[in-house]
């Protein structure tokens, strides 16, 4: 007959997952996964965290704490939850720091074969990386997640990377803290680069963002040479209206695939993954600022962006934590939001180097100025794109933002 003392034993086992990891006698890290009822519990306190740790910062626009967790109500699948479709191809775990008893970091760590299988390595991940400033504290997060990832043989850590992968913007922010907050762009404390640096990470990539107004006089240069290019590869442009929608699905996947498969870190894309993304993208979505560009009738380029809805995401004062109320303000009000994050470009590689994408420049800020809009949003672009490069400066885009992103063999 099994004693109480054993049962006690067995349900300590199965909330914890792994016996917990001690670097010193002040930091308890507990480590968890995301399939069970009680790695739930953690996950919400895992989640939570950032409500306190961002508590008086003004910068900081939390996401919606179903995007992490899920809402049946929605039928939102969240992004931690197992039946999201990363984890068809991907291994997840958590962390989570104690100090003093109280909740002091997180997070996570992840392999991803579909990365390890296109890009020929073993590189693993961490990220939703949050601390308070204490070498204890982050050392111990970013050891723990270094030990899990060596016992999946990767050889070396990156990150952070939160998920979405190739949605989240990748890396910590290291230049623009008082920059506008714009969806999808993290914002976190201006400490973590160096907390990184300590515990032996090194930069390997750096993306950059810059803001535009709007309304600022259009280059003429800009439009002589979109109109040229117009009339010399006889370019067509339509709208994502003009199409059916599951024709505009499947015209982004083919487009997309092909045009980041080579930029650094990418992974490419299941259809369904990409699917899903255009799918909730909708709730949003202006579409009249997607533009699909044709050569001679051939298919060579979308560019696309959406309202910057996290003007609209700012936590409710009294209610901070309420996420329907602050989703129902986010939904009723999204008709006023005044700028637009560029998001989406893809150029078939047959069609590079064009002029395409001053074409869509050129076409994208005539309908911004006729609806009212007063600022776009330009990035995240990696620092060897030259071209881009050579686009902000013609234009006279604003550097706002910069990320970088760390990693270290192990």
């Amino acid at each position: 007959m099994k004693s109480k003392k054993t049962d006690d034993i067995r349900k300590t086992d199965d909330i914890r997952k792994t016996d917990d990891i001690r670097n010193n006698e002040a930091v308890r890290i507990v480590t968890f996964s995301n399939k069970t009822r009680d790695d739930k519990k953690l996950l919400k306190k895992f989640v939570n965290f950032h409500w306190e740790h961002y508590r008086d910062d003004p910068q900081y626009i939390p996401l919606f704490n179903f995007e992490y967790l899920g809402m049946k109500l929605l039928g939102f699948k969240g992004y931690f939850e197992p039946g999201n479709l990363f984890f068809k191809h991907a291994e997840i775990i958590f962390f989570l720091a104690y100090k003093q008893d109280k909740i002091a970091g997180r997070c996570f760590a992840f392999t991803n074969s579909n990365h390890n299988k296109h890009w020929n390595d073993k590189v693993g991940f961490f990220g939703e990386f949050e601390t308070i400033d204490d070498r204890e504290v982050s050392g111990a997060l970013l050891k723990a997640a270094e030990s899990w990832l060596k016992s999946k043989n990767m050889d070396t850590i990156r990150g952070p990377q939160n998920l979405l992968v190739n949605e989240a913007t990748p890396g910590i922010m290291t230049h623009g803290f008082d920059s506008r907050p714009v969806v999808h762009y993290h914002y976190n404390k201006p400490y973590y680069e160096k907390l990184l640096l300590t515990s032996g990470f090194s930069p390997v990539k750096r993306m950059f963002s810059w803001e535009v107004p709007v309304m600022n006089p259009m280059e003429e240069r800009l439009e002589r040479i979109a109109k040229k290019v117009i009339d010399r590869f006889k370019v067509t442009t339509e709208l994502w209206g003009e199409r059916p929608f599951e024709e505009r699905r499947r015209e982004m996947f083919e487009v997309y695939n092909e045009a980041w498969i080579e930029n650094f870190g990418f992974v490419p894309f299941t259809r369904e993954e990409f699917y899903t993304i255009v799918d909730d993208m909708k709730l949003i979505m202006d579409k009249n600022l997607f533009l699909f560009l044709y050569v001679k009738g051939e298919l060579a380029a979308f560019f696309g962006g959406f309202p910057n809805i996290a003007e609209k995401m700012v936590p409710i004062r009294g209610l901070r934590r309420c996420d329907s109320l602050r989703t129902a303000k986010m939904l009723l009000t999204k008709g006023s939001v005044k700028g637009i994050r560029l998001g989406y470009l893809g150029i078939r590689k047959k069609f590079r180097r064009l002029g395409l994408d001053g074409v869509m420049a050129w076409k994208q800020k005539i309908y911004a100025q006729q609806v009212g809009y007063e600022y776009y949003d330009m990035g995240w672009v990696l620092e060897e794109n030259v071209l881009v490069f050579r686009l902000v400066d013609f234009i006279q885009a604003k550097l706002s933002k910069i990320y970088t992103l760390f990693q270290k063999p192990i």
